[in-house]
């Protein structure tokens, strides 16, 4: 499972290369995948600081692009993040355990529904966001739904630790 999150992790933190490749994009991305690969060895709330930091990266790139934003890719980059958080975390937990024939699979069938239902709420959301936009023009937008996002993303990962306390008890 740790090289399924490093492959992960870096095609999420080489997307916005893709983008709008820049010198600060990169250096920012390089720094995300050395956070983002010592949090899914060591520990989550790392991985979330890499995580976030790379949606800062993706953030930039939609910043220093000037064509016209692109709605999937968006929703993609966002529910890989979930995702990464999901299989970094995983990875760490059960590194030495014993995983019997069906727990692999059990484990991708819940990560593609996770996947599915972030996506659909994803484009739930964008719907009535981009309907709101229409009356509200505000000039910080990206910075504003990149924090928002970046919030989500740590509300996911103290869920993710408060179920290993609960686990222990």
């Amino acid at each position: 499972m740790q090289h399924l999150s490093v492959v992960l992790a870096l095609a999420l933190v080489g997307y916005p290369l893709l983008i709008a490749p820049s010198t600060a994009i990169m250096v920012i991305g390089a720094v995300a995948l050395a956070l983002c690969c010592l949090g899914i060895l060591f520990s989550t709330p790392v991985l979330v600081a890499g995580v976030v930091l790379a949606l800062g990266e993706y953030a930039l790139a939609l910043w220093l692009w000037a064509g016209p934003l692109r709605l999937t890719g968006a929703v993609l980059l966002g529910v890989g993040l979930v995702v990464l958080l999901e299989t970094g975390d995983n990875a760490r937990r059960a590194r030495h355990a014993a995983r019997g024939p069906g727990v692999v699979t059990s484990q991708l069938r819940y990560w593609a529904v996770l996947g599915a239902l972030s996506g659909m709420g994803a484009l739930v959301l964008t719907s009535v966001a981009r309907a709101a936009s229409g009356s509200v023009r505000l000039p910080w937008v990206p910075a504003i739904a990149a924090a928002g996002a970046g919030v989500a993303l740590i509300a996911i990962a103290i869920g993710l630790a408060g179920g290993r306390s609960l686990a222990r008890d």
